[in-house]
């Protein structure tokens, strides 16, 4: 016989996360918590080790989804592992966090191009250029953008 089973608590979460709660505060990771797991995970993808950064950022976006920075770098660490439909993904979430980030906007525009959408590929390098109007303001994100642009239409 099946006996009942308590889904209150389930339920609760449930409510909370839908009402955008965060699984850090309803595990209540402190958020220096999380900051420390960042700071080791950003020394892995500076020495370029995206492969052991992919754990413990998923942690990050699964405990804070609503932080671009979880989302872009987990992005960062699929699109260099191979995992490009993945990181476009999680590219198209930290867009959606923060729509100002040009290299947010070109590394969706890299996504796209590799999956062979040569469309959504130069509006989001179109979009990553547009970003960078000042001419000192993220001059290396305008550079690559725009070679990546001229490269799409050639």
């Amino acid at each position: 016989m099946i006996e009942s089973i308590d889904t209150a608590p389930a339920v609760e979460v449930l409510q909370r996360i839908f009402v955008e709660d965060a699984l850090a505060e309803i595990d209540q990771v402190p958020q220096e918590q999380l900051e420390a797991v960042y700071a080791e995970v950003w020394e892995r993808v500076v020495r370029q080790d995206f492969a052991g950064a992919l754990g413990p950022l998923l942690f990050l976006v699964v405990h804070d989804p609503y932080e671009f920075r979880f989302q872009f770098s987990y992005g960062l660490c699929l699109q260099q592992e191979g995992r490009v439909a993945d990181a476009a993904r999680h590219y198209g979430l930290a867009w959606m966090l923060d729509p100002s980030d040009p290299a947010c906007a070109y590394r969706l525009g890299e996504c796209h191009a590799a999956l062979g959408d040569r469309d959504a590929a130069a509006e989001a390098f179109e979009t990553a250029i547009a970003l960078c109007a000042a001419p000192r303001l993220n001059a290396d994100v305008r550079l690559a953008a725009e070679g990546a642009l001229q490269k799409l239409r050639a």
